[in-house]
């Protein structure tokens, strides 16, 4: 998987936790939605802010394995975690994990649902449809028939704007080219000197071949919410 937050990750949590997400309101969808469920699988784990929020206001037995592609992030993860969260580097392309979990959930990672008034797209950083297909095969390989994918809503990807603490300054700039591919880099800046770039690309499948998409790996579409849309493992 080529894209990487390498370059963002060391203020990855500042911006993270300034407002880019309500974390406390996507866990207590989580754990709503993973019920008497107990293996639970991460996709882009990051530095591990969901599952931290997870451990924090769920049941003690849950067992919670996250994955990332980004070395940097996931020691920042295994610093926060420690040995209460199996960590694992996997690149979803080739990943290769036990039948093991009832739940796989990505909260902005590897796919997430972007909704804009009436329309909605499977928002990916692979940016091919065979990609998409690949990853989402490994990933059905992964969730027991049954089981659940849980992908987070978010609005349309729009310039961002705004202060971080310690007098640090966070932008964002969203590019779309013909074929509907979005680009977002994202800067962080002290008093004008840029400390971090990044540089991500994601694609934009429309819901209903997204969901064809979906359907084809093994995934059918059960219900949604404000937070979250469900998916079922047949």
């Amino acid at each position: 998987m080529p894209d990487s937050y390498a370059d963002l990750s060391r203020y990855y949590d500042l911006v993270m936790t300034s407002g880019y997400y309500d974390y406390d309101a996507y866990a207590h969808a989580l754990l709503t939605r993973v019920g008497t469920r107990r293996d639970v699988l991460e996709l882009g784990v990051g530095t591990g802010l969901i599952a931290d929020r997870l451990l924090a206001l769920g049941p003690r037995d849950l067992r919670l394995t996250g994955i990332d592609h980004t070395d940097s992030m996931l020691a920042q993860a295994r610093g926060r975690l420690g040995d209460r969260v199996t960590l694992r580097r996997q690149d979803i392309l080739d990943m290769a994990l036990p039948s093991a979990f009832d739940v796989a959930y990505s909260i902005g990672g590897v796919w997430y649902i972007v909704e804009d008034g009436e329309q909605s797209w499977l928002s990916s950083h692979l940016m091919e449809e065979e990609d998409n297909e690949t990853a989402l095969a490994n990933l059905a390989a992964a969730v027991r028939p049954g089981g659940t994918l849980l992908l987070s809503l978010q609005g349309p990807h729009r310039r961002a704007d705004r202060s971080l603490p310690g007098g640090l300054h966070y932008t964002q700039h969203v590019a779309v080219d013909a074929q509907g591919q979005h680009t977002k880099d994202y800067f962080i800046e002290d008093q004008g000197v840029v400390l971090a770039h990044q540089r991500l690309r994601f694609r934009l499948f429309p819901q209903p071949a997204a969901d064809k998409i979906l359907q084809r790996c093994g995934f059918h579409f059960q219900e949604r919410d404000d937070v979250l849309w469900q998916y079922t493992r047949r």
